[in-house]
């Protein structure tokens, strides 16, 4: 199979819509093409010339395109430069088989076959003539002080009320010895008939005043002429005149001067056929009338466009004379028979102005006070009942003339009613429209490269602020107000909706007036109109909120939410990004802020987080641009260095370790441990360097280990006393009659004296207590209760952080349970609490007693000892309480 023959090849022929036909040349003896065979056509070739395929196939151009206005030698030469030359030949062709204008584009494919497209530019060639028929008319009349009140509209209704052949409109030129013919309707076949009759087309020609012609002018108007010949003698050459009489089936001629106050405009002049005779002469001298009458005008309105007062008007339908002073109808036309349903006889007989719809009287009254001083009223709608008691909608076209108005009209009631069903339809397609969150629009790119909104919603000025008059005014007003770095992309995307006809997508950003900014999503799907205009129809809607969504959320992907520097994903991708020898050496230190845990559990987790916050804005300030923090853990953060060598690094991390020692949170300062390695060409992998300094982190955190937590009790303990300054003497009293107690109860030296340290730091939780509760006088809340009980187990927190505490952190942890089970954190009873925390559960609570607080009284002596041994087996453990009376109060009581 070739491919011509191909599936695709097919199917573009089968769907072009230009017609395509491909020929086999014919050659004569000498080598010269001298006929052409069709070989080919497609669908769209089929419909223009209104024949089916097989017709074609094996013709030839002199048998099937005989009507082309070119001979068929003019053609075949045209086609045979395509054939000779190798080159694409383009020409226009007019076939008054389809009364249509063809541009042809012809080019050989292959040796002895030519191929010729035919596109159809009718419309283009006839806009075209009649711009230049108006131009040249409008010339002459600008020139000779006048102005064209008739068109070629105008002349078809002469012709379709009059019955004529023909109705031509001649003005006399300035020279005052010819006259062109300006406009002329006729029939089709006969103008292109004409044509080739007389080889040029009499619109625009200028033709010599014959004596017989002058002769003829100087009679009343109008000139009734049994036939046309008088007024083509002189004008054109006999033979033309004999082939014209020969071919057209021409009659009566019928000519109106246009004339007025002695000076000679021109003529219109109507040509019946055959045998008949022209009908409604009186309505022509009407419009006649109305040509002077305008033509008297023009120079009060010389500079301004004015419309020929004929325009829109398609048949003169109904006819009507009136009365001007009494309103009687004195003369009405069959027509209104067929209209309103009365005959004729009836309606001159009835009053005329009663069948007028009730709502129209008043406006149809104000239409006659207008007629009285204007003397003229077009395209004027008023409702006239019908003998069915409906109503028809009458267009009105009247005039003025002595007493009398002379009208015509037609039926537009199917006209009103589309008009009203539209307006409906518009109302609620606007209704629809403006619900519609966001705003729907047609976009409009025009072939001189402007932009253009036919419509837009409401919902247009609700999203972006600007007035719809205004940007239906000035497309570009749009276009400023996006965001400058968005611009290109809209931009860009329009070029390629318009250049592949795919749908356009845009997201942007939008400044009000108001100042705001929004984000708009657009979306429309274009449609092509012609070579160079595109329409896109579309929607826009505010996507702020959700763009604004988008970009937290890929904010947060990113970023720590606590710290705001850059996450463990962003980490990970930006080892990749960085491991590229443009950035070595590429530097990593990994940061362990130490004592997070403690701090926590000290002082809350609200307090841990500022710790995390202080060392990141310390972090943040002290790196470059080029370089990037990420928190990669809970207390774990890197920092990525391009181009840094490790002394650099280095340097970075003592600085660091100087400046969080600086800074304090509830008294702790800030420490943490470093650990640095560089990556200075390919032998390890980035994650073998980040290892690297992960390793030398936990080296050197692991050597201060010891004496930082040592040295974060102490420091955790000086803060409780400053923030309480009682606790210390408290914690001093507790341990020293827990040691009393110890030793009575005969415990080893090494034993009391853990058991006087855990007394020592046996409140050490009430650090993350606020001082609001802790010296509150009034009597506590049970919320505060449940936060001052919650002491016992940060204590416990704390301690259990330093191994060696971790007795201690048991003991303390209990010294708030009772014998009976009823004490705090976790009801244990009896024997399941350790000793020590028996021990100085009793002595904290005899402290407490004998000292007060600020919500209790202090006791005295034997109030506290009552009180001791009233809780014996149910707070205190009788044993310790036995013992505590039998070898402590003496001593107490000396």
């Amino acid at each position: 199979m070739t491919e011509r023959d191909s599936t695709p090849y097919r199917s573009l022929l089968r769907h072009m819509p230009q017609g395509y036909v491909e020929f086999k040349v014919i050659f004569d003896g000498a080598g010269e093409p001298v006929d052409y065979e069709f070989v080919e056509v497609n669908e769209a070739f089929e419909k223009m010339m209104k024949a089916k395929r097989k017709q074609f196939l094996g013709g030839r151009i002199t048998e099937q395109l005989k009507d082309f206005e070119y001979s068929e030698r003019e053609w075949i030469v045209q086609v045979a430069r395509a054939v000779n030359n190798g080159e694409t030949i383009k020409f226009e062709h007019f076939s008054r088989r389809n009364k249509a204008w063809y541009e042809l584009s012809v080019f050989s494919e292959r040796p002895g076959y030519v191929s010729t497209l035919f596109h159809d530019i009718t419309p283009h060639v006839q806009e075209n003539n009649a711009l230049k028929q108006l131009v040249n008319v409008s010339h002459r009349f600008v020139a000779t002080g006048r102005e064209l009140l008739m068109n070629q509209h105008f002349l078809d209704q002469i012709r379709d009320f009059t019955g004529a052949k023909a109705v031509t409109l001649n003005l006399m030129n300035d020279d005052g010895q010819t006259y062109s013919t300006v406009a002329i309707s006729g029939i089709d076949e006969l103008l292109e008939r004409s044509l080739d009759v007389l080889g040029f087309h009499p619109v625009g020609k200028k033709w010599p005043m014959s004596r017989k012609r002058i002769e003829l002018l100087e009679l009343p108007s109008p000139i009734i002429l049994d036939e046309i010949e008088p007024l083509m003698d002189g004008v054109l050459p006999k033979r033309l005149v004999k082939n014209i009489l020969r071919i057209f089936d021409l009659g009566q001629v019928i000519l109106f001067k246009i004339e007025k106050d002695g000076v000679f405009y021109g003529d219109l002049t109507i040509v019946m056929q055959g045998k008949k005779r022209a009908d409604r002469l009186g309505l022509v001298e009407l419009y006649i009338v109305h040509i002077l009458e305008q033509m008297t005008k023009v120079d009060r309105q010389v500079g301004e466009a004015k419309d020929s007062m004929f325009e829109g008007f398609a048949t003169v339908d109904l006819e009507c004379i009136m009365s001007l002073a009494t309103r009687d109808v004195l003369h009405l036309n069959k027509a209104w028979e067929r209209v309103l349903g009365f005959s004729i006889e009836s309606l001159e007989n009835m009053d005329f102005i009663g069948l007028i719809h009730p709502d129209d009287q008043a406006k149809t009254k104000a239409s006659f006070s207008e007629l009285d001083t204007a003397r003229e009223l077009f395209r004027f709608v008023n409702r006239y009942r019908t003998i069915d008691g409906d109503y028809r909608s009458i267009e009105w076209h009247c005039k003025v003339q002595g007493n009398y108005i002379y009208a015509v009209a037609k039926d537009v009631t199917e006209r009103v009613q589309l008009e009203e069903e539209l307006a409906e339809r518009d109302r609620l397609l606007t209704k629809l429209s403006d619900q519609v969150p966001g705003a729907i629009y047609q976009f409009e790119l025009r072939p001189d490269g402007s932009f253009h909104f036919p419509f837009i919603s409401h919902g247009f000025e609700v999203l972006t602020g600007i007035p719809v008059d205004e940007v239906k005014r000035d497309a570009d007003l749009v276009f400023k107000k996006m965001h400058t770095d968005d611009y290109p992309q809209v931009m860009a995307n329009i070029e390629e909706s318009y250049r592949n006809l795919t749908i356009w997508d845009a997201e942007f950003r939008f400044h009000r007036p108001d100042g705001r900014t929004k984000w708009i999503l657009g979306s429309s799907r274009p449609e092509k109109l012609a070579e160079g205009h595109v329409l896109w129809h579309g929607y826009i809607g505010d996507v702020t909120e959700k763009k604004t969504y988008e970009m937290e959320i890929e904010y947060l992907s990113y970023h720590d939410q606590l710290t705001g520097v850059k996450n463990r994903r962003y980490f990970d991708e930006a080892l990749v990004t960085f491991d590229e020898p443009g950035y070595y050496p590429l530097a990593l230190i990994v940061v362990d802020i130490n004592g997070l845990k403690l701090t926590n559990d000290a002082f809350g987790h609200l307090v841990g987080d500022r710790l995390l916050i202080e060392a990141t804005n310390i972090l943040k300030r002290e790196i470059s641009g080029v370089d990037t923090v990420a928190r990669i853990g809970g207390d774990e953060f890197v920092i990525i260095l391009p181009n840094t060598p490790l002394s650099d690094a280095r340097q970075l991390s003592n600085r660091l370790s100087r400046l969080f020692l600086e800074k304090s949170i509830e008294g702790l300062p800030i420490s943490a441990s470093f650990g640095e390695a560089v990556k200075t060409d390919g032998a390890l992998s980035i994650m073998d360097v980040f290892n690297l300094a992960e390793d030398q982190m936990y080296h050197h955190k692991v050597s201060e280990k010891q004496s930082r937590r040592h040295s974060s009790i102490q420091l955790i303990m000086r803060t409780l006393y400053e923030k309480i300054p009682r606790e210390e003497a408290h914690s001093q009293r507790v341990a020293e009659l827990s040691g009393q107690l110890g030793e009575a109860m005969n415990l080893t030296s090494s034993d009391v004296n853990e058991l006087k340290t855990a007394a020592i730091l046996h409140d050490i939780g009430k650090v993350a207590i606020s001082n609001e509760i802790l010296d509150k006088s009034g009597a506590l809340t049970e919320a505060e209760w449940r936060e001052i009980k919650r002491h016992p187990e940060v204590s416990y927190n704390i301690l259990s952080t330093v191994p060696e505490y971790g007795t201690l952190s048991e003991i303390v942890l209990s010294h708030h349970e009772r014998w009976d089970g009823n004490g705090y954190p976790n009801g244990i009873s009896g024997f399941d609490i350790p000793l020590a925390s028996r021990i100085i559960a009793l002595a904290d609570t005899f402290d407490v007693m004998m000292t007060g607080r600020p919500y209790r009284q202090a006791k005295t002596l034997a109030e506290a000892l009552a009180v001791i041994e009233q809780e014996a087996g149910r707070q205190f453990d009788p044993v310790l309480v036995e013992v505590f009376f039998q070898k402590i109060v003496p001593t107490l009581q000396r």
